[in-house]
């Protein structure tokens, strides 16, 4: 079973501090902010300095970070993991329910397609990314709400503009609000026939890399109702896997 090291925790937060206040600091007020003795920051901060992500200034004696952590994220962000994970995260999603899969984020009043992988069935839901739907009527945007504080999600859904797509479309705010929060208690959200006349989808949502998003099977309404309880216990289970805690981010989502 994989341990959280202390070390390595430490050493980010070291970086959250210096973010936060926004200023060069002591060895001293380091200590103090992290908890620690004076002594074991030191040691740390000597070890950040030695790295090239810190530097000193010669008379105050003062810590700030260099410009080489800036570097090394700009050096990962040209990789984009975040859309090699989901489409690999997608590709496990398919393969195991025989369904399409989608990945969203929160964009203003809809959501927004971000990664898909299609089902390997005859009969499958195709969409590209980029693609726009509105929270109301997708199973992504229902686990994007479900996932937000309730004063965020709240004042998110009071300016929805709440369009029907089909005869089946949530139209109804506090309709909507009742569904989300029902769907939260299970775990998985729902969208039936509801951006699409026989199409369905289940979804979940949670931070991955930092960001809300949502992740979800979609495919013929049939198919998608006569598998409910396997596909919910997929998506919960990658769930479990893939997303971080939502405990650790949730001022993000207010």
């Amino acid at each position: 079973m994989p341990q959280i090291l202390p070390t390595a925790e430490r050493v980010l937060q070291v970086f959250e501090v210096f973010a936060r206040e926004s200023r060069p600091l002591s060895n001293s007020e380091m200590a103090r902010m992290l908890g620690i003795a004076d002594s074991s920051c030191s040691d740390l901060l000597f070890t950040l300095r030695q790295a090239g992500y810190l530097l000193r200034t010669p008379q105050t004696r003062l810590f700030h970070p260099t410009a080489r952590l800036l570097d090394v994220a700009k050096g990962i962000a040209a990789a984009d993991p975040m859309q090699i994970f989901e489409s690999e995260t997608l590709d496990l999603l398919s393969r195991e329910s025989g369904e399409s899969s989608l990945c969203g984020h929160l964009e203003g009043h809809c959501v927004k397609i971000f990664a898909c992988h299609e089902s390997p069935k005859a009969l499958r839901y195709v969409l590209k990314p980029g693609a726009l739907f509105d929270l109301n009527v997708s199973a992504l945007g229902k686990a994007l709400l479900g996932a937000m504080e309730p004063p965020a999600r709240d004042a998110l859904i009071d300016v929805l503009p709440m369009r029907a797509v089909t005869d089946k479309s949530i139209v109804d705010k506090n309709e909507l609000r009742r569904q989300v929060a029902q769907c939260g208690a299970e775990g998985v959200y729902h969208a039936i026939d509801e951006g699409s006349e026989g199409v369905s989808a289940m979804g979940v949502a949670g931070i991955i890399g930092g960001r809300l998003t949502a992740i979800s099977l979609v495919g013929p309404t049939s198919r998608i109702e006569r598998h409910r309880d396997k596909n919910a216990g997929i998506l919960l289970r990658a769930r479990e896997e893939f997303f971080e805690p939502l405990g650790q981010s949730r001022n993000e989502l207010s």
